[in-house]
């Protein structure tokens, strides 16, 4: 990525976004439990299409919440905020969780009992971290999916500490996102800033705004 393309504007339309295991999931509802019959086509897909947006909105205002409660939680148990990193993984624990419980009350609760053999609480935690393994690697190549940090490895040490050197002073929603860019930026071997004076610091922190200013907007 050039730093041109950091320093973009980011005209593009916000909407919820499925990720492609709960659109599995989705498909796995629809063969079973089927779309209104008395639908034409072109309103099926219409309806898929309103239904993901409307359970992916869901599960985005869910993340919000159980964000916020974890979060809180640690600081009524331990009179202080969690470190940035142990933040980091708290929120991604609360992430997954949020989704785990839309679409356990969304899609399994609605198939058939003989369906139900695998729902998401059942599943055995290697599972889970090889589904979580498989979602990180098929994001691996996309230069913006510190956007969404569910499709990103946690930021390593290394990432954590500079966030702090650079925005300290920034809100944790920032920094969260700022740890993501910088290891997303590691990660592909492209540059990033090292200090307040270097070039790029500025470009890195209008967008990182530009991405607290979209969640603000959305909820996500």
């Amino acid at each position: 990525m050039t730093t041109s393309s950091i320093c973009s504007p980011m005209e593009r339309t916000v909407t919820p976004m499925i990720d492609p295991i709960t659109q599995d999931v989705m498909k796995l509802y629809l063969e079973h439990v089927g779309l209104p019959t008395e639908l034409s086509p072109e309103d099926q897909q219409e309806f898929l299409e309103r239904e993901s947006e409307r359970i992916a909105e869901r599960i985005d205002n869910m993340k919000v919440h159980m964000q916020d409660q974890v979060l809180t939680r640690y600081v009524r148990e331990n009179g202080h905020p969690a470190p940035y990193l142990e933040q980091v993984g708290l929120i991604n624990q609360a992430w997954q969780q949020a989704t785990d419980f839309v679409i356990n009350e969304e899609i399994y609760n609605q198939l058939p009992e003989e369906m139900e053999a695998y729902p998401p609480d059942q599943e055995s935690s290697e599972a889970e971290a090889e589904r979580d393994r498989a979602r990180i690697q098929v994001h691996r190549s996309d230069p913006e999916r510190w956007r969404n940090p569910l499709n990103c490895a946690d930021p390593d040490k290394e990432a954590g500490d500079l966030t702090e050197l650079l925005w300290e002073e920034r809100p944790m929603h920032f920094r969260y996102f700022a740890a993501h860019l910088i290891a997303a930026r590691i990660e592909d071997s492209q540059p990033y800033p090292t200090s307040r004076q270097h070039p790029l610091y500025p470009s890195f922190t209008n967008l990182l705004d530009e991405r607290v200013a979209e969640r603000a907007a959305s909820g996500k």
